[in-house]
């Protein structure tokens, strides 16, 4: 029986600490939801009414594309044709050196493949005149034997 008056005691306390922390939430939460009107100033009060507050039902809800940052930073028409000016030129110049580079890669294929035809001309001459030599040897020995 000593038992249970100390579980009671324990079981007291902390729904006494319970009611307390309660009542302290509550009387924030009460503070923060409804501050006074002579606390905060007028002007910072109206722009947050003012942001809030939902659009009428005949107002333009579209974001007005002067005010956009996008439409600061558009550039005007005649920067634009000047780029594109400068753009086409740049694209004609490196059409240039393409074809430029496209005749050299051709000039040197073609170079290439009439180095490997002079060298295959005269891997033939060799071979032929090495031939003739060897088949002379050949029959000047068996005239003498």
């Amino acid at each position: 029986m000593s038992r249970y008056p100390s579980v009671l005691n324990t079981l007291g306390s902390t729904s006494a600490l319970a009611g307390v922390l309660l009542v302290m939430a509550l009387a924030a939460q009460s503070a923060y939801a409804a501050p006074s009107v002579t606390d905060t100033p007028a002007s910072t009060a109206a722009p947050l009414v003012e942001q809030a507050a939902p659009p009428a039902a005949g107002a333009n809800t579209s974001l007005d594309i002067n005010n956009t940052l996008a439409a600061q930073l558009q550039p005007s028409s005649q920067a634009l044709s000047d780029a594109n000016q400068q753009l086409l030129s740049r694209n004609a110049q490196l059409q240039r050196q393409v074809n430029d580079l496209q005749t050299q890669v051709n000039v040197l294929i073609y170079e290439s493949k009439g180095q490997l035809f002079l060298y295959g001309a005269f891997t033939v001459l060799i071979s032929l005149l090495v031939g003739i030599f060897i088949s002379w040897l050949v029959f000047v020995r068996r005239e003498r034997w």
